[in-house]
């Protein structure tokens, strides 16, 4: 929401403040409520403060204490204001949010980040040690890029705004490229030019005066804490109080609160949650929901579970017809957004980075409506499948729990689905994560990176780029001995997850709005990998839990309706038609092809086998974002 940027230099030299500005005003649509700079010396700050609080709590501005010997700059939305009542004392109920990290920090700078609830990035400088401290939120919800040189240290939010200050060279990190066509998994520090490097979530790293570098990660999933109750109700109850308290601390935004709401249970949670909260107490945010419908493909529009939820809370439901606005139209590409005063309003890829969502001219209307209707914060549910769904399975947690009777019954539905046989869908569901549990080093279902790329993906390329044989979040998996755990891991700290919240802030800063997702909140990504996998849910009853949880706030009806509709239907039928002429255009003479990354005429002859019926659809988005990404920032 909120950005802050920054320069350090470690000879001495002055940072004047036209560098800081231009650094800033690459970002200027964060700084809608203030833009405050401080430069003293070797050392420049700016805050650029967009504040969705109604009391000026998520307000950001350069801080200092001891004479100016320690300064500090957030962008910050902390969820336990009140365990920091004593660093500020009487002030507590005043202060900011980046106001209590600060003081905690001066409390404790060693360990204060571990303390930290929320959603936050930060700066501290400590003029009299020369260290500077640079930290990101565990789940990644806001961003922080640097650049060490060896005269200086540049940090901003986003990435061009370090690509902005004087003497920084634009160069393309190949490395990052070959990640993105890896099935957009691109790890979450890597950025997309070289030099330039992302904090990693849960991650505190302290540069020294001389420009030398060391790291700690002070919140890490470690394989060790278990929940152990003795009847699944107390998983449900515990999951609903940590889930009530996550979007009680969302609400606290200038009402109307927005939410992108859908028939499934990760937004309709969200919004049943707060319409409960609401009528608990009125002072919370108020909501309004958006949502994308289909007249033409019925199976793609969940109107009627919307409706079930909207209808028991007084939530008032704005519809977007998808088919007017496809993935990949021309009008999406070309138009400019509300105003196009600011990159941030523009359609398609962010300069930081290729990735954005195919289905983004959707989420743009969306937006659009909510800007139109004073919405401060978009709710989205974008870490509601990697928590409490997704394809994890835990056939051995059924049968040592004695449900025998479930655990056959999944595993017949796993032998149908995977179409194995009966032998092989004991092996590959009981025996492997059964050996898993006492097997050291390489483990079953070990993520080999050359092999998530497309076939059109030039493998020569992949070797060029030094892509690892496995992915660093892989290697980190291995810490976690039981299959399903390991499974869920890789679920809740998946990259393209991160790059999908990650998008998200930095889209909705372009409208002036907060982004808001309970689902990404640390205490419930720890929760549910302390959790039994086989209580989260089964292939039989995905999301059991989640649903469970909302037993007696959501309408029954709405969380038996609950279900996962994915649109690729639309997406599928705007390939071979509206779109169709677009894509040839793009994998025509394309800048991927030109600098060695694909197969061009290997992927045109396949998307027109694809046009004409001839086979299932070619694994196109993570090229064609590259390529329009290529295109219009470089």
């Amino acid at each position: 929401m909120s950005g802050i940027c920054g320069i350090v230099r470690f000879d001495g030299a002055p940072v004047s403040r036209p560098e800081l500005q231009g650094m800033a005003e690459k970002a200027a649509y964060r700084g809608l409520h203030a833009a405050e700079y401080y430069c003293s010396g070797s050392v420049g700050i700016a805050c650029l403060s967009l504040d969705t609080t109604p009391d000026g709590s998520g307000s950001s501005r350069p801080l200092q204490a001891a004479n100016g010997r320690l300064l500090f700059a957030a962008d910050a939305r902390l969820d336990n204001r009140d365990d920091f009542t004593e660093t500020t004392g009487e002030r507590a109920g005043e202060a900011s949010d980046a106001e209590l990290i600060f003081a905690a920090l001066l409390r404790n700078r060693q360990n204060g980040a571990e303390r930290l609830l929320g959603d936050f990035a930060y700066a501290f400088h400590d003029r009299q040690h020369g260290e500077t401290r640079l930290a990101r939120d565990a789940m990644g919800m806001r961003s922080l890029y640097f650049r060490c040189e060896p005269q200086r240290l540049l940090f901003a939010t986003e990435a061009h705004q370090i690509l902005a200050a004087p003497g920084v060279p634009k160069r393309l990190n190949e490395t990052a490229a070959a990640w993105h066509l890896t099935g957009m998994q691109t790890p979450p520090e890597v950025a997309f030019y070289d030099g330039i490097e992302q904090v990693r979530p849960g991650e505190e790293l302290i540069v020294d005066a001389q420009g030398k570098r060391r790291s700690r990660r002070y919140w890490r999933p470690e394989d060790t804490a278990r929940l152990r109750y003795s009847d699944e109700r107390e998983y449900a109850e515990h999951l609903r109080g940590l889930f009530i308290d996550a979007m009680r601390a969302r609400l606290r935004c200038r009402a109307p609160a927005g939410i992108s709401l859908s028939g499934g249970i990760d937004s309709a949670a969200a919004a049943s949650v707060a319409g409960y909260l609401r009528q608990l107490d009125s002072d919370l945010a108020f909501l309004r929901a958006y949502s994308w419908v289909s007249t033409d493909l019925p199976e793609c529009d969940e109107r009627e579970n919307i409706e079930r939820v909207a209808h028991r809370f007084g939530i008032p439901v704005s519809y977007i017809a998808v088919e007017k606005i496809l993935p990949l139209s021309d009008a999406a590409l070309s138009d400019a957004g509300l105003s196009g005063r600011n990159e941030g309003l523009q359609p398609g890829p962010h300069e930081d980075d290729p990735f954005f969502p195919a289905f983004e001219p959707s989420n743009r209307a969306i937006v659009r409506r909510g800007v139109s209707e004073g919405v401060s914060v978009m709710f989205y549910g974008l870490r509601g499948d990697m928590i409490c769904g997704g394809d994890v399975t835990d056939v051995l947690g059924l049968m040592m729990s004695g449900k025998l009777s479930e655990a056959q019954s999944e595993l017949g539905w796993l032998k149908r689905r995977y179409r194995l046989s009966k032998p092989g869908a004991v092996f590959r569901f009981v025996v492997q994560p059964l050996l898993s549990r006492f097997a050291q080093g390489r483990k079953p279902g070990d993520w080999e990176t050359a092999g998530v790329a497309a076939a059109h993906v030039r493998k020569d390329f992949l070797v060029r780029a030094g892509l690892p044989a496995r992915h660093p979040l892989d290697l980190a998996a291995d810490s976690y001995r039981a299959f399903d755990t390991r499974q869920r891991f890789l679920h809740v700290c998946a990259p393209m997850v991160y790059r999908t919240v990650q998008h998200a802030e930095r889209f909705t800063a372009g409208y002036g709005l907060g982004v808001a997702d309970p689902w990404s909140d640390r205490r419930i990504a720890e929760f549910a990998l302390a959790c039994p996998q086989h209580l989260i849910g089964t292939a039989r009853a995905p999301k059991r839990l989640a649903k469970r949880a909302m037993d007696g706030i959501m309408p029954p009806d709405a969380i038996a309706g609950a279900r996962k509709v994915v649109p690729s239907p639309i997406y599928e039928r705007t390939l071979r038609r509206t779109a169709r002429s677009t894509v040839l255009q793009l994998l025509t003479d394309s800048r991927c092809a030109q600098l060695g990354y694909i197969d061009e005429q290997a992927l045109r002859a396949q998307f027109e086998r694809f046009v004409r019926g001839g086979e299932g659809v070619p694994d196109l988005w993570p090229t064609l974002s590259l390529e329009i990404w290529l295109r219009k920032h470089w």
